[in-house]
């Protein structure tokens, strides 16, 4: 990583540069063997297998294997929006996390409720099975809503989506929060890893991203239990830069193909963390990366599902910079580049799902969206209009 940084002012050639048609014999991705899908899941494509593994390069390798690897993760970037990533070192921390949360879920709904999210302006806390929706159909999972630790007195002034600044709340029957706590720290310094590859592999200086992160990026993550045989969460795309999703064993994550609009599976692997894209790096690359959307169906008859997503977001009053056209235009692009309009919206919630520019409010859109009660107890000032953009009567948060 301190290699790749301090060479990346150097641009590079036109073989290894993302998408490019050459690609580097020293590939380090490889894919998983084709499955035969099971009978649950017959009518899924059997392409599941298409969904690359990326293995990071220590951070003492040469450069040609980052360059290689910054170059392989554009390409997939581009092709999919969605891979796994193994030995990103950070094992330890998501068999931590996952126990933790089993620990916590383990707990009786009334305790669990001492933390209800309903009490958090900030949307933080525990949610109960069904209390959130995708598209307006209940979500059947329960999970906790984490973001950056904030007193609740930290936001006082500004636009309305300071509001989700806020204190987490954290049960007192299970050690939980120097788990996830470890964790976050963890993710943050991988993320900062994987966005300084994608500016390589884009031919851009190596910190080129940083700054829209700065001193607060809006992180937020999930500890999610699905019940067997019916948790889902329906199609969405993710508001921000790169979500990360640790699985436990027993699947349902599934990904839309941006081509052929096909659902296939993203089935546990051991040692690695499901990665993809969100709306705003859409909107950055004007189009070239895809915040692809995807969906939880646990099939599995007999064993709840446990995962952790983590979400890299941007400070939240960062406003899109778009990638000079230029930089686009020395790129392949292995579809067609996509209209001003298209790359603008992705096809989730009916095909009514508008990027919005302005980060704040595109995180707040989904938080709106899929959580009423909260939107009605302590936000009754604002309106949410049909594309999840926020009309608010004044700039005050109070």
């Amino acid at each position: 990583y301190r290699l790749i940084k301090r060479h990346s002012s150097s641009r590079m050639s036109a073989s290894s540069r993302c998408g490019a048609r050459a690609a580097s014999t020293s590939s380090p991705s490889r894919h998983l063997s084709r499955s035969r899908p099971s009978r649950a899941r017959a009518s899924m494509a059997s392409v599941a297998s298409q969904l690359p593994v990326l293995s990071l390069p220590r951070e003492d390798a040469d450069e040609n294997s980052h360059r290689a690897f910054a170059a392989e993760l554009c390409r997939t970037c581009h092709d999919v929006g969605f891979f796994y990533l193994s030995n990103h070192g950070v094992e330890q921390a998501c068999d931590n996390v996952l126990d933790a949360s089993r620990a916590f879920f383990a707990l009786p709904l009334a305790e669990k409720k001492e933390i209800d999210y309903t009490r958090s302006r900030a949307f933080r806390g525990y949610m109960y099975d069904g209390a959130e929706n995708t598209a307006g159909k209940p979500d059947r999972r329960e999970q906790i809503e984490f973001g950056v630790e904030c007193a609740e007195t930290c936001a006082t002034e500004g636009p309305y989506y300071e509001r989700l600044k806020g204190p987490n709340q954290w049960p007192a029957q299970v050690p939980l929060r120097a788990p996830v706590e470890d964790f976050q720290n963890k993710m943050a310094t991988l993320s900062r890893r994987i966005m300084t590859y994608l500016a390589i592999g884009l031919d851009l200086d190596g910190g080129y991203f940083d700054s829209m992160f700065g001193d607060e990026p809006n992180v937020q993550m999930k500890i999610c239990r699905y019940p067997p045989s019916d948790g889902s969460v329906g199609e969405h795309s993710d508001t921000g830069i790169l979500s990360f999703v640790v699985q436990d064993s027993v699947g349902g994550l599934q990904v839309q193909l941006h081509d052929s609009g096909e659902w296939i599976d993203a089935p546990p692997i051991d040692g690695t963390l499901v990665v993809n894209l969100g709306e705003m790096i859409q909107l950055i690359t004007g189009g070239y990366f895809l915040a692809t959307p995807h969906r939880v169906q646990n099939l599995n008859g007999s064993q709840a599902r446990y995962s952790v997503p983590y979400f890299w977001n941007p400070e939240l009053d960062y406003r899109v910079e778009f990638i000079e056209s230029s930089i686009l235009d020395s790129l392949v692009w292995h579809r067609p580049r996509p209209s001003d309009d298209s790359f603008r919206a992705t096809g989730s919630h009916g095909g009514a799902n508008r990027l919005i520019s302005a980060y704040g409010e595109n995180a707040f859109k989904s938080f709106a969206r899929s959580h009423p009660v909260v939107m009605r107890r302590h936000h009754s000032d604002l309106v949410m209009n049909p594309d999840g953009s926020i009309t608010s009567p004044s700039s005050s948060i109070l």
